[in-house]
Formats: C-alpha cells, structure tokens, sequence
C-alpha cells in the first residue's frame, strides 16, 4: 500500500496540501482568474474557473491519498436523516459464461450488500412491491471504481437527486454499495474486475425479482466508472440472456468512461490537451485517469484486458467495434471541456453505428467532467437535467 494512504503520514499530507491551497494555491488563482483571456474557457466566469481549478487540486489529494475521508463500504449500512438502506441478497445462479470463468480465476463471488432508495424530499419511502406502470432508475456511481458510495449522501449522490427532482415519471431512484477495487502494491488486488459487475447485477435482480419492476421500465444510469458499469451490465444482460433477467428499457450514460487502456492518449488529443479546463489532471498512464485505478480495477497482472475486454473498454482503439445492435434506447451524455472527450466520441460513433436513431447524444459546451454532481455548474447542470428529464419521459 502507498506510504501516504497509511496514517499518520496521510493525516500530515492532508492538512499540508490544505495549507498550501488556502494560502498560496488559491490566492494564485484568484488573481490569474481575474482577466477573461487567462481563464481556461472564456465564457467561465471567474468564481467557476476558481472552483474548477480547487477540484481538480481537491482530486490529486484525493487521489494521492486514497481517499480524503472514508466512505460507506459494501459492509455495512450507514444511516442519516431520510437514508433508506435495504439489504441486497446474492443472486448465487445468475453469474454465468465467460464472467463465471473469469470471477473462478479471480476468486470472487456474489455477496450481500447494503442498497439505497432514493426519494424526493418530504416524500415517505414505500418499499411495497413496485405495479407495472412504475418506472425506476437503477444507478450506478463513479470514481474509478476505487472511490465513492451509493450513499444518499456521498459526492456524486447529487446526480440521482437532480433526476430524481427533475423527473416526475420517477418515483425512485435505487443505488447498490458495489465492492471497491484496491490495488496493495505488495500484496494483491481486491475486488478486481469482475467484482462490480457482478455486484451490479445482484442490484439488478433485486429490483426485477424482489421488488418486482418490469425490466422494461427500469433504466440503468451511471456515471463516469459507473456509466462503464452500467455499459457491461447492458452487454452481460443481453449477451447471456438468463430468462429471469430480461435487459432493461433504458440507460443513461453520464461522462463515460468507456476506455481504461492509452488508445486515445496521443498529442493534439482531448487526453493531451494544451491547456487544461477539466477538474481531472493529464497524465501519460490516461485521459485524467489513475494509475491505480486501472491497476486496481483490472488486475496488475491483466492489463492487456484494458485494450482488448470490452466489458472493460468498449471505446479501445486498439479493438474493433464490440458491437451494441441490441442495445435500447440510449442517453449519453459528455462535456466538451473533458479530458476523456475523445473516447466518449468514439464510443457515441461505435454505439450510432450500430443503433442508430436510438442513442442520443449531448455534449454540454465547456463543462466539466461529471459536471452534474455539481451544483455551482449552473445553468449547465440544470438544463441537462431537465433533458435527461424529458428523455425518461418518451
């Protein structure tokens, strides 16, 4: 494990990388932000190009830390006002094929988890069995697939309350606590590749064969890591064809990240920028990826399956088309101001090819990479909400 992710050194890092912002990184940035031709995007406003460039120092720490404060796991179920946990129970029969093979190779299984419902605000949660008419969103949460929660309150839980608040033809949303990859450079990786997509379909089942929605009206949403899960549960759902396990009616996929090998990191790309306006930082091992995400989340010993498994990166370069024909009605969404934009770009002309009229695709005009956790990107974040909105309608 990295020296910094071990206490006391993390605790010291953190509050001299803290000292460090508040009393020369941000009075820096407030000067340099003052004249338009100096900010990143020249419609940002001098408050959002601050912000931005805090983030993106708040994301390094994060990242260089393992994590700033500690987040719900897959253990146990965190309370606080108005969270509504269940338990999730495995679904023991429903890993099949090729995932089979390769959770045997990796020495995982389907386990219990801790799941969260989402309501709007002042609406009572009613876990009855859901009536043929309901429609339910199924989310899937970002962070390279080492960070971050299902829980109501983490981070980028203001994408699913955004929707949820947005959409009137939802009356809830559902989140499942899938297991963390973490990589010990010393040991070995925990929760590797396939772990979170078997953890995905456990939540899935749970919504179909427990709570009792009709596949056709639940719609699978992530975003970032979590779009690329919600891509390999579309593809695992429709590849395996379990009868109890029909796919779903729709997905969203919010700023995929759709390719976790170098295929799109090259100079004059997105991943390469000249100057940087995304809250995530270039680096030679990705478009504003981690090294040890990738090496988390694949294995250190498996990371050719980052070019060529495209249950891991369906917009590689380095493979053909993994084909999406039998993919529904589907809503991707990206910033243009991304690091990651070109593989979203490839994966939108993988996906067009093959669906046509069945995806569709908005790129947001100088936003940030999952602008939509983020309630000062206004009126951005709103507006693309509200699309989102519209969209579940149809």
């Amino acid at each position: 494990m990295p020296l910094l992710h071990v206490q006391p050194f993390k605790a010291l890092y953190i509050a001299a990388e803290l000292i460090h912002i508040l009393f020369l990184w941000m009075p820096l940035w407030i000067i340099t932000s003052i004249p338009k031709t100096k900010r990143p995007r020249p419609s940002w406003s001098a408050g959002r190009t601050v912000l931005v460039y805090a983030l993106r120092r708040y994301f390094i720490l994060n990242s260089s830390v393992g994590g700033v404060s500690k987040s719900p796991s897959f253990l146990a179920i965190e309370g606080g006002k108005g969270v509504n946990g269940v338990w999730v129970s495995p679904g023991l029969d429903l890993i099949q094929g090729l995932i089979k093979k390769q959770c045997d190779d990796a020495g995982i299984g389907p386990v219990k988890l801790p799941g969260y419902w989402y309501t709007r605000k002042g609406e009572a949660f009613e876990a009855n069995e859901a009536s043929k008419a309901d429609k339910v969103l199924y989310t899937l949460h970002g962070g390279g697939f080492v960070a971050f929660s299902a829980h109501p309150s983490d981070s980028l839980a203001p994408i699913a309350h955004g929707i949820l608040k947005e959409s009137r033809e939802l009356k809830s949303v559902f989140a499942i606590e899938y297991r963390l990859s973490k990589w010990d450079m010393k040991s070995s990786t925990s929760n590797p590749f396939p772990t979170a997509l078997v953890d995905a379909i456990t939540g899935y089942n749970y919504l179909v064969n427990e709570v009792g929605y009709t596949p056709s009206n639940v719609i699978i949403e992530g975003d970032s890591a979590g779009a690329n899960l919600a891509l390999a549960l579309m593809r695992y759902l429709l590849e395996t064809n379990i009868p109890s396990l029909p796919p779903p009616g729709g997905l969203i996929l919010v700023c995929p990240w759709s390719d976790l090998s170098l295929s799109h990191v090259k100079p004059g790309s997105s991943a390469l920028p000249t100057r940087n306006a995304d809250v995530l930082t270039p680096t030679n091992d990705g478009p504003g990826t981690s090294y040890y995400s990738v090496r988390s989340y694949v294995g250190p010993t498996n990371l050719a399956a980052a070019s060529t498994d495209p249950y891991i990166s369906p917009a590689s370069l380095d493979m053909p088309n993994p084909g999406f024909k039998k993919f529904p009605q589907t809503l991707m969404i990206a910033g243009e101001a991304e690091l990651q934009l070109d593989m979203m770009r490839t994966l939108r002309d993988r996906m067009a090819e093959d669906m046509g009229d069945r995806l569709d695709y908005y790129e947001v005009p100088d936003a940030v990479h999952d602008f939509l956790c983020l309630d000062w990107f206004e009126p951005e974040r709103t507006s693309t909400l509200r699309k989102m909105a519209e969209w579940i309608k149809l």
